[in-house]
């Protein structure tokens, strides 16, 4: 019987194909990777804290540790590279390409999601009222973007460098400027992504 992969090692999946090209790289790339890549370093303390959370709602007692740990860890995370991501949760194939001030608050989004530096996505006012975005499957943010309100943004979105976006966008637009609005309507960005989420993902 095959065994389902894990989100980690889903988005691991993810990084070894965008980076150097291979779903298996030999050891002593990946060791060097492993040290170096900070995008890693906080994507795989966020998949952490997710399985110590659940490790807890099932056991206090063992899940008291792990919990304890990703705290320490996440507070290096906040502290170093200045990434706060915890509250939110997100589909496997996730991809930070460059660490610095991206805050993602307590919104949901799909799996195949990839995003720069500086990037802010949570709470917010538009015209729907207050509340955060939710987020679908392949989408890719650019640097400098902010997402805020009780938005939708569709599956295969791409949300351009520096945009401002508090309005919901449909499946597979491009989307760019402050106010952000929708400049594509039919805009392929697999490019951009590099990877494609595949249902039998399967270690």
């Amino acid at each position: 019987m095959t065994k389902q992969k894990s989100d980690f090692r889903i988005d691991l999946d993810k990084y070894y194909h965008l980076v150097p090209g291979s779903a298996k790289p030999p050891l002593g790339w990946r060791i060097r990777f492993w040290i170096f890549n900070f995008g890693l370093h906080c994507v795989a303390c966020y998949r952490f804290g997710k399985y110590a959370d659940r490790l807890y709602a099932k056991s206090k007692v063992l899940g008291f540790i792990p919990r304890c740990l990703h705290v320490v860890l996440s507070y290096f995370v906040h502290m170093v590279h200045h990434v706060n991501i915890d509250a939110a949760t997100i589909g496997p194939g996730f991809n930070l390409g460059h660490v610095g001030t991206i805050y993602v608050g307590p919104t949901v989004i799909g799996r195949n999601f990839s995003l720069g530096h500086n990037v802010t996505i949570g709470i917010g006012h538009s015209e729907a009222g207050e509340g955060i975005p939710t987020i679908g499957d392949d989408v890719w943010v650019g640097i400098g973007a902010v997402i805020s309100g009780p938005i939708t943004i569709g599956n295969r979105v791409t949300i351009a460098n520096g945009c401002i976006l508090s309005r919901s966008v449909p499946d597979g637009c491009l989307v760019a400027g402050n106010p952000g609005r929708v400049v594509l309507a039919d805009y392929d960005n697999s490019k951009l992504l590099g990877w494609k989420f595949h249902d039998d993902a399967t270690a």
